[in-house]
């Protein structure tokens, strides 16, 4: 399969980066990872039939690194607004312009969108893990969620707000992405949870 647009390669890729990064940041909900990673075979593929230029791949993943920096050292605008000026350097410098140009308007547009989303999920993932906490895991007993990692009978759910490890109260029992539990029980960093009954639904 050959894509030969060198815009619509470039803009899959930096889609596809930002899917992977939005599933980093804020893990759980396999979405974001399983489109951004289809978006980025499909942008790595056309990018090999295209040819990259070295500029074009050296600001690629120097925006990637100040992005990267932004997280982990909490300094979330300044280098994500030089994330992003990296980006619209790349995608215009990406291939070569007298043979592959890209659209600098749609490159430009591309990477300031995708790069201001990256900015809001990293700085509300920060308020996330500065929010106090409110009471103890103990206190999650009787809450409802609903299963983010297929039960089988471990795996993950979203309880108030967070993520958790999970085991189903029924060992036989089996559960999917999206069906409601309710916490039974917590033991250490693990919710012991069952299958939320119609009548419990009702009661709510």
């Amino acid at each position: 399969m050959e894509i030969s647009d060198p815009t619509l390669v470039y803009l899959l890729v930096i889609l596809g980066l930002t899917g992977i990064g939005i599933e980093a940041l804020t893990p759980g909900g396999f979405v974001p990872a399983i489109l951004g990673l289809v978006a980025l075979i499909f942008g790595v593929i056309g990018m090999v039939d295209l040819g990259p230029t070295a500029v074009g791949l050296g600001l690629l993943l120097l925006a990637i690194a100040l992005f990267i920096g932004a997280a982990a050292f909490r300094l979330y605008r300044p280098l994500s607004i030089l994330g992003i000026v990296c980006l619209v350097g790349s995608g215009i410098w990406m291939f070569d312009r007298d043979v592959d140009p890209t659209s600098i308007l749609a490159v430009t547009a591309g990477s300031v969108v995708l790069g201001l989303f990256m900015l809001f999920v990293e700085e509300r993932a920060a308020r996330t893990l500065k929010s106090p906490v409110r009471y103890g895991p103990e206190d999650l007993a009787g809450m409802e969620g609903d299963v983010r990692v297929p039960l089988r009978p471990d795996g993950q759910v979203w309880v108030d707000g967070g993520l958790w490890q999970a085991r189903l109260v029924d060992p036989d029992d089996r559960l999917g992405i999206g069906e409601k539990v309710t916490v039974i029980e917590v033991k250490g960093l693990t919710l012991i949870v069952g299958r939320q009954t119609e009548n419990n639904q009702g009661a709510n």
